[in-house]
C-alpha cells in the first residue's frame, strides 16, 4: 500500500506508535504503516506521556493606574496679592529649586510656511516668534519642587491640613477686542473658566510679573542652582523671555533666545520634559501633557479645568518621573521643536 505524503506523523504525546522522532516541526510530514489491529499488542504498547502542563504565557504588562493625586491648593495670583505670593515663592525657591511652567495664551495665530515637509527649528522658531510678539499671555502656572519631585505645602487656615501648593497667575493683558488670537482658543479658555473680563480688572501686568521674578531670585551666586522646566516649551519660554525684557519682542534667532533666557535667570539649567520623553521612550512620541502622564503613572488630580497652573502641576511631576532615570543630564537646554 503506499502512503499519502500527507499523512502527518500524530504527535508522540497521543501516538499509540513508539516515538520515532521528538518533535518535529511542523513542517514536517511523514508516512506511517498502517496498525494491524489482529496482530498489535495493544497492552504492551508504550504509554503516552501525560500531556505538558498549562502554560502561562506573560502578557505585555500595562501601566498601572496611578493613585490618586493629594489635595493641591491652587493659590491665584492677582494684582492684589502679586508681592505676598511671589516673595513666599522667593523664599521656597531655596528647599524647592526645581521650577516649572506652563503658559496659557490665545492660540496659535502665526504657522510655518508649508512646504510639504516637516518645517525646520529655524521656520518653528519665527512662527513662535511672531505669536508671543503679538498675542498676550492670559496666564501663567509656576509648580516648585524639590530634587525627589515633592511640593511645597501650605495649610489653607489653621484648623486644616496641610495641603500641597502651586501658583496660577492672572495676566491682564490680553483684550479680545483689540489683540490677535484664535476664536476657537478663546471659547476653550472661556470653557476651561477664564473670565477675561475680571483678569482685565484684577490681573497683574506680564511686565509687572516679570520684573517681580526678576526680584525675588536667589542672589546671582546661588541662581545656578535652580532647575527650569516645561512640557513642550517653545511658547513657554518664550513668553518667559517677554516678561523678563519687559515685553520686548523676542530676539530674532532661537539660539539668541536660550543666550537670553540664561542671562535673564542668571544662570541654571533648562529643560524641556517633553522632548525628553520622545526621546526616551517611542511610545510617547507626540503624545500630549495628560496622555504622556497617564503612561508615566503620573498622579493627577480628578475633576479639574486643565489650565497654567494643574499643567504646570502635572508637567513638574512628569519631569521628576523622568529625571529619576537621569535621562534629562543629555539634553540640557534643548527645546522640543526649535533647539
Amino acid at each position: 500500500m503506499a502512503f499519502s505524503p500527507l499523512y502527518r506523523q500524530p504527535s508522540p504525546y497521543y501516538s499509540p506508535y513508539p516515538a520515532q522522532s521528538t518533535f518535529l516541526p511542523p513542517h514536517v510530514y511523514l508516512p506511517q504503516p498502517p496498525i494491524n489491529a489482529t496482530t498489535y499488542n495493544f497492552a504492551q504498547a508504550p504509554a503516552a506521556p501525560a500531556p505538558p502542563p498549562h502554560v502561562n504565557v506573560p502578557q505585555p504588562a500595562m501601566h498601572a493606574a496611578a493613585a490618586p493625586a493629594p489635595p493641591l491648593w491652587l493659590r491665584t495670583m492677582t494684582a492684589a496679592n502679586l508681592d505676598s505670593e511671589m516673595g513666599l515663592i522667593g523664599e521656597m525657591m531655596v528647599q524647592y529649586p526645581y521650577v516649572t511652567i506652563d503658559v496659557e495664551f490665545a492660540g496659535v495665530v502665526h504657522h510655518p510656511p508649508y512646504t510639504g515637509s516637516r518645517p525646520t527649528p529655524d521656520e518653528i522658531y519665527a512662527a513662535v516668534k511672531s505669536n508671543v510678539d503679538e498675542v498676550p499671555a492670559v496666564q501663567i502656572g509656576i509648580t516648585l519642587s524639590d530634587a525627589e519631585g515633592n511640593l511645597p505645602t501650605r495649610s489653607p487656615s489653621s484648623s486644616s491640613p496641610e495641603q500641597e501648593i502651586a501658583w496660577e497667575v492672572v495676566f491682564s493683558d490680553f483684550d479680545a477686542s483689540r489683540d490677535p488670537h484664535v476664536v476657537d482658543s478663546v471659547e476653550f479658555l472661556r470653557n476651561q473658566g477664564i473670565d477675561f473680563d475680571l483678569a482685565r480688572r484684577i490681573g497683574v501686568t506680564s511686565t509687572a510679573f516679570g520684573e517681580k521674578l526678576l526680584a525675588i531670585l536667589p542672589p546671582p551666586s546661588r541662581r545656578g542652582e535652580l532647575t527650569w522646566s516645561a512640557f513642550g516649551g517653545a511658547y513657554d519660554m518664550g513668553y518667559l523671555v517677554k516678561m523678563l525684557t519687559g515685553g520686548q519682542p523676542l530676539p530674532e534667532t532661537r539660539q539668541q533666545l536660550m543666550q537670553l533666557v540664561k542671562s535673564r535667570l542668571g544662570g541654571g539649567r533648562i529643560f524641556d520634559s517633553k522632548y525628553l520623553v520622545e526621546h526616551d521612550r517611542q511610545d510617547l512620541r507626540n503624545a500630549g501633557l495628560r496622555h504622556t502622564a497617564d503612561v508615566l503613572g503620573v498622579r493627577q488630580q480628578e475633576g479639574v479645568k486643565m489650565l497654567a497652573g494643574h499643567k504646570s502641576v502635572v508637567a513638574a511631576a512628569i519631569f521628576a518621573t523622568i529625571r529619576s532615570q537621569g535621562v534629562h543630564l543629555l539634553h540640557e537646554g534643548v527645546i522640543d521643536g526649535i533647539l
